[in-house]
């Protein structure tokens, strides 16, 4: 793509590059664990799983189709407004075309990429989601949303544990994206990488701000991002 713009007179500079957490499905998991960079993270996850056990009946939940891949998708909804996201105004439940875009993206379909949710539960009750769309290969993790009551037994990452189990046990993807920016906490449990950038694209005779101002003004904007974040964490 980038050679074809540049063809066509596009001109392209990049804004950042970051190092996105991916993992390619070892032969067993026994293989991915003996394996693994960080013993530690998975003791902790280990341990962390066994505490939500311990409370009540812990089960992963995969859907693929049908009322279950429809439920799972609403209770993501619920879910996410429940949290921080829903009192900043930012959940996809909170704007309907938004929640509209997720009921028709997670959504079964005959088509080469399909819809994947895979649910934690506690005594039945969703206490972290994640949907994915599955193509080629690699199942991508798009959303994923947690019960924040539940913040210190970290749910998120108990799932997205559960999920590379699942992954080695049925084969349901050879790899797995992580699709979340730097600073992820799955760069701890996904082993490896992919290098990724954020570009620039000023089409040619535009008149518009030179492509060199346009970078500047994202980085800036990245800052921004960034700084707004923390702050809102920190609140």
């Amino acid at each position: 793509m980038r050679a074809a713009m540049g063809r066509a007179g596009w001109s392209l500079g990049p804004v950042a590059t970051f190092a996105r957490p991916v993992l390619a499905r070892r032969a067993s998991l026994d293989a991915f664990q003996a394996g693994h960079p960080n013993r530690s993270r998975l003791k902790d996850l280990r341990r962390r799983t066994k505490r939500l056990s311990e409370t009540g009946l812990l089960r992963l939940d995969s859907a693929t189709g049908g009322a279950a891949l429809a439920a799972a998708v609403e209770n993501f909804l619920a879910l996410e407004r429940a949290g921080w996201k829903g009192e900043a105004g930012t959940a996809m439940a909170c704007r309907p075309p938004h929640a509209a875009l997720a009921r028709a993206l997670f959504a079964e379909g005959a088509g080469p990429v399909t819809a994947r949710a895979d649910s934690l539960t506690l005594d039945g009750r969703p206490i972290a989601i994640s949907l994915a769309l599955v193509g080629s290969g690699t199942a991508t993790l798009l959303k994923t949303a947690y019960d924040e009551g539940l913040r210190a037994q970290a749910p998120g990452l108990v799932l997205e544990a559960e999920i590379v189990r699942a992954c080695h046990e049925t084969r349901f993807a050879d790899r797995l994206d992580s699709a979340t920016l730097a600073g992820s906490a799955l760069e701890s449990l996904y082993p490896e990488r992919e290098i990724l950038a954020e570009v620039i694209a000023v089409p040619p005779g535009a008149d518009r701000p030179s492509l060199e101002r346009r970078i500047r003004l994202a980085r800036f904007e990245q800052r921004a991002r960034e700084a707004a974040k923390t702050a809102l964490r920190r609140r």
